[in-house]
């Protein structure tokens, strides 16, 4: 019995370990848990609030943690295996066969590939077991340490999106009234397909590498999921405004999608639905002391057509620990 269950838990880790570092489709049930609970206590800890530092220990205390349970768990399935069977390990000067702590302190050994030699396998087939658990720990322990190098470098490009949107504007109308030039918004649409590159790249990432959303900024003019609120908002507001002024509508369509898609995945991970109920209405003010042409009437009713999407992003801001008032700031004076 014991051996079975030592011979399932290798299993489970070591599909755990390929599904997470070798796939493009997430990580593994044991992945996805420690890294829930760990950014769970993090994000308790300090008080659901964005702003506080403690949420920027958070990602790499995840990598950690996640990296550990993988050791853990193979050491122990080996352990289990080793024990199901007394006399399995002795000690390599009396042939005395090992307890059960020198039996633990042999199945780390052997994973490490260490080879102290101090304790050994008693027969030829506990060798070849041996053999083939330092093989699968220098296997698995290798893939586990190089994930953190794509994780690490998916954190850069979520960074930079984060403040390339940021730099348009730090709230939906700051965003348009910075490009609007008088005339269009081209110094919006000259940055479109900047952003829907980053924005692609960064939803393949997170299907690819979740524990990214565990990386945390504590200044929301840096944090990428108020940028991306903000970025939906603006739009939002673009798509009501009337038909004569110029856009590249084919820009804006395509980056809608690459929102449409992202903000969908970002909705797989658990948050409340009623924490975005909250919302407030933008005000169109600023748009219109900027000279913008603005159809107050369509764009309430664009608004309200969104409400669900605006509860989502809400939802997903309280997630993070923000609120609508970091995605409404004060917009930028005209001129």
């Amino acid at each position: 019995m014991i051996f079975l269950l030592g011979v399932l838990l290798f299993l489970f880790t070591a599909m755990d370990i390929t599904k997470t570092t070798l796939s493009t489709r997430g990580g593994g049930l044991l992945t996805n848990a420690v890294a829930r609970s760990v950014r769970a206590c993090f994000f308790v800890a300090a008080g659901r609030r964005g702003e506080s530092r403690l949420l920027e220990y958070s990602g790499q205390c995840v990598l950690l943690a996640v990296l550990a349970s993988w050791i853990l768990a193979l050491w122990a399935s080996l352990f289990l295996v080793l024990a199901s069977s007394p006399g399995s390990v002795i000690s390599s000067n009396t042939r005395m066969p090992a307890d059960l702590w020198e039996t633990l302190y042999y199945a780390g050994f052997t994973l490490s590939t260490l080879g102290v030699g101090d304790y050994v396998a008693a027969g030829d087939g506990w060798r070849v077991l041996s053999s083939a658990a330092a093989f699968c720990g220098l296997t698995f322990i290798t893939a586990a340490i190089t994930y953190i190098v794509p994780v690490l470098s998916a954190v850069n490009l979520q960074n930079q999106l984060g403040l390339l949107i940021n730099s348009l504007g730090r709230s939906p109308q700051e965003l348009l009234i910075n490009s609007w030039n008088g005339a269009d918004f081209s110094g919006f649409y000259d940055n479109a397909d900047k952003l829907r590159e980053l924005l692609v790249q960064h939803t393949l990432n997170h299907h690819a590498y979740p524990v990214i959303h565990c990386f945390h900024n504590c200044d929301a003019q840096r944090s990428v999921v108020p940028a991306l609120v903000i970025l939906d908002e603006a739009v939002r507001m673009l798509e009501s405004l009337p038909p004569q002024v110029p856009q590249n509508r084919l820009k804006r369509r395509m980056l809608r999608k690459a929102l449409d898609r992202h903000i969908e995945m970002l909705q797989s991970h658990p948050a409340d639905p009623q924490a975005g109920r909250a919302e407030p209405p933008a005000d169109l003010a600023p748009l219109k002391a900027a000279g913008i042409p603005v159809d107050e009437a369509a764009y309430r009713q664009c608004e309200q057509a969104a409400a669900a999407r605006r509860e989502a992003l809400g939802a997903l801001l309280v997630a993070d620990g923000w609120n609508w008032r970091h995605i409404y700031r004060q917009a930028a004076a005209p001129g």
